[in-house]
């Protein structure tokens, strides 16, 4: 059974009825899921959650529902955090107007997910009864059977009994294969995961390299969540092989890797620096203090003891006393939360011991009041510094000099650095209460920690701690909370209050220039930013800020002042400025996304779109836009790839549409140059645009024929908005009726309501 068949209909009704971004809406969900990105998923979910209000289909809630859970309870980890929602969004999945919908199967997995995040083995006999239950009512041809069929057996493994879990396993493929259906990828990655929990690496390395083998001789796409488990799980079995070098370069890196599989990670690095203790630094500790600190926060307590063990090795082994007992002080925060001991508490007492055995934290090596001006010696001397290793000198020198305010930040810049942000803050807090009256540098170093975790109750208790004494101060950091909630009035409100009592903030002027320019009052924002050109030492960013508002404000006298500020020469001497400065990349916004086109450069801070939007994007091509001058990618140090670069700029406004309807997707073999300058041309004529998406290398093979590759091209033609589609199409027709080889343009014929299953003979002969 097609467990998504309803979804796909739902979708194809959506698109009939004119809602084609509400049915790509849902593809996008589960597409942003299965390639990890995290943050994208969390962006999408108030807009998919609306649309299941707006078409009353209880069975929407629960696809949203669940793939909520498979971003939280999968990508996330969470474990506690997760509990309640999860539990209520199982019980409105098996209510009377939603239990027949295929995801109800979907919402069980996610709960007893989510009871293995808390505290696997203390729930292994409720994970493999509430499986068991489902598997009963389910035909093994369904994806779901497999899904389940993997929960319980890692269930089986957090039971301490990893050959029945690779045993069932083997049972649930059969079952599978018996009745007609294909064994997913999810049997084989859980099969590995056994196989590497139990010390069986070798077994597990060739499962992964035959997979690896299959994936490619296959040829088809793979999302992030299939691609970047394999590929830690091949890494993590060559570190338990003793092949470091190999595992290195396998490991993905860390800030690519979601909190699910940072605990792999994790592993794998502890079992890389056991040998070679000089890959264990004070930056890889900073990163296993995250991983930690996350599966605390989300309440995965089992994971926080496991992981904290690893954490403590590794502190010890750089000799940093002070931040194992951090982890240590963590792992007996969780204790509490398993549902059944099973060796935890042993665990932890193990920790302590290894702690308490550890040497003594060293003395200061010169007076506290010295202590700066040596660290900062040692650290040119020894070509870098390390925070973890400092801050157990830094924090005794604070004890002994509480008022120190440039040595106080110092250590707290310094456990920041390590992870211990929580201490840093606690730090921080005690000086700003011990001096009222005085906005020295640790209340600028809190205000910038608070803003980075965006902690705004924290933010707004600073504020009222310095409203009455230090109103500057207050009003900065109600700035800092305006522009955190994107509240571009309230931060006009807070920069022109501050420039009120400090005219020469010029920080605060930045600031109020970026709220006008967000409330698109351009004009404003101009005369801000050539305030700051006039009294600046280096006016040179803030002429480039000022020609992007007055490009907006289309003030263009404005803007050729700045320029020859900056040394640009213009060839105009009035009117809008609008000439040849060759290619950039211009980065606009499409529903959340970044999508970039090429664009001629037709001033210091405008271009015009020349490449057609995707089919499925709201059509760029011709837009006159402004954009921010500073590169959104830096460009390379490497001067042949310098020569190479293509500037990258964001859009800031749009001056003028380019007036073009949606693109239109054509895809088939290139007929030859002479008939594609002349197609070329008639489009020209026309005043449509073409673009080709794809690249010289592109090719097709001509299944009828000797399968022999010929050159293809993929390309979109658009239209003005005001031209008919049917128009297109019959150009289409006309033009390409002497071409070698049928072109496909499917949705357009769909659109016209004219034949499709030609479109569909192309698709099938040349495998587009």
């Amino acid at each position: 059974m097609d467990i998504w068949n309803w979804v796909e209909k739902l979708q194809d009704d959506l698109g009939e009825a004119g809602q084609a971004q509400s049915a790509q809406l849902l593809t996008r969900l589960t597409d942003e899921v299965c390639e990890l990105r995290i943050d994208r998923v969390d962006a999408l979910l108030p807009e998919a959650r609306a649309l299941g209000k707006t078409l009353g289909n209880p069975w929407l809630d629960v696809f949203v529902g669940h793939w909520e859970m498979r971003n939280r309870v999968g990508n996330r980890l969470e474990g506690e955090s997760a509990l309640g929602d999860a539990v209520a969004l199982f019980e409105r999945a098996h209510r009377a107007d939603t239990v027949e919908c295929p995801q109800s199967v979907c919402v069980t997995q996610d709960l007893a997910a989510c009871y293995g995040n808390i505290d696997g083995p203390g729930w292994v006999p409720e994970r493999i009864e509430v499986c068991e239950e489902t598997l009963g009512r389910i035909d093994p041809s369904w994806a779901c059977f497999q899904c389940l069929s993997c929960e319980k057996a890692d269930a089986l493994l957090d039971d301490g009994n990893p050959q029945g879990a690779l045993d069932y396993l083997d049972v649930q493929a059969g079952t599978v294969l018996a009745h007609g259906g294909k064994v997913y990828d999810s049997f084989p990655e859980m099969r590995i995961k056994i196989l590497l929990a139990s010390g069986r690496a070798a077994e597990a390395l060739a499962l992964i390299d035959a997979r690896q083998a299959e994936v490619e001789a296959e040829g088809d796409y793979e999302p992030a969540n299939c691609t970047v488990p394999r590929r830690l799980s091949r890494a993590w079995a060559l570190a338990q092989l003793g092949r470091d070098e190999e595992a290195l370069e396998a490991l993905v890196p860390w800030n690519q890797v979601s909190p699910n599989y940072r605990r792999m990670w994790a592993h794998t690095a502890a079992l890389l620096v056991r040998s070679a203790p000089e890959r264990n630094g004070w930056d890889l500790g900073r990163r296993m203090s995250a991983t930690l600190a996350h599966y605390a926060q989300v309440g995965a307590h089992r994971f926080v003891i496991e992981i904290a063990g690893l954490c403590v090795d590794m502190a010890l082994q750089r000799g940093a006393v002070w931040t194992a007992q951090r982890h240590l002080a963590l792992a007996r925060q969780h204790l509490d939360g398993l549902r059944q001991d099973l060796g935890a508490r042993d665990a932890v007492a193990a920790m302590a011991a290894r702690i308490e055995a550890a040497p003594a934290v060293a003395a200061l090596p010169v007076p506290a009041e010295a202590l700066l001006d040596w660290l900062v010696g040692e650290g040119a001397q020894n070509e870098g510094r390390d925070p973890e290793r400092e801050a157990q000198w830094l924090l005794q020198a604070v004890a002994a000099r509480p008022d120190d305010a440039a040595l106080l930040d110092v250590a707290a810049s310094a456990l920041a650095a390590c992870g211990a942000e929580e201490e840093a803050l606690a730090l921080l807090w005690a000086f700003v209460q011990r001096h009222p009256h005085e906005d020295a540098s640790p209340a600028y170093s809190l205000m910038r920690l608070l803003v980075q975790r965006g902690d705004l109750g924290e933010l707004e208790r600073l504020v009222q701690h310095y409203q009455a004494q230090v109103p500057v101060f207050a009003l900065w950091c109600q700035a800092q909370i305006a522009q955190k909630q994107s509240d571009w009035a309230a931060l006009e409100r807070a920069c022109s209050a501050l420039l009120a009592l400090s005219p020469g903030s010029h920080g605060a002027r930045n600031l109020l220039a970026m709220a006008l320019m967000a409330m698109q009052r351009f004009p404003d924002a101009a005369a801000q930013y050539r305030h700051l050109t006039e009294v600046l030492e280096e006016p040179r960013s803030a002429h480039w800020d000022h020609m992007t508002a007055a490009s907006a404000a289309r003030d263009w006298a404005a803007v050729r002042t700045s320029a020859a500020a900056v040394g640009m020469e213009l060839d105009s001497t009035e009117g809008p400025v609008e000439e040849n400065f060759g290619w950039v990349i211009i980065r606009c916004m499409d529903g959340g996304d970044p999508i970039e086109y090429y664009a001629r450069r037709t001033g210091p801070v405008t271009a015009r779109i020349v490449e057609n939007a995707p089919a499925n994007r709201r059509q760029r091509v011709d837009d006159w836009v402004v954009f921010d001058a500073e590169l959104v990618h830096p460009a390379p140090e490497d001067e042949e790839e310098r020569r190479r670069f293509m500037p990258t700029y964001a859009e800031v406004h749009l001056l003028e549409s380019g007036g073009h309807a949606a693109s239109w997707l054509v895809d088939g073999v290139h007929p030859g140059e002479e008939a594609w300058a002349a197609f070329s041309d008639a489009v020209k004529d026309r005043g449509w645009k073409l673009w080709t998406h794809s690249a010289d290398d592109y090719q097709l093979a001509d299944t009828q024929a000797d399968g022999a590759p010929l050159p293809g091209v993929l390309f979109t033609i658009a239209q003005p908005q005001e031209a008919p589609p049917l128009a297109l199409h019959r150009f289409l027709l006309e033009a390409t009726a002497g071409w070698p080889h049928r072109m496909c343009w499917l949705r357009l014929a769909e659109a016209c309501g004219q034949d499709e299953q030609r479109h569909l003979d192309v698709i099938a002969r040349y495998g587009l």
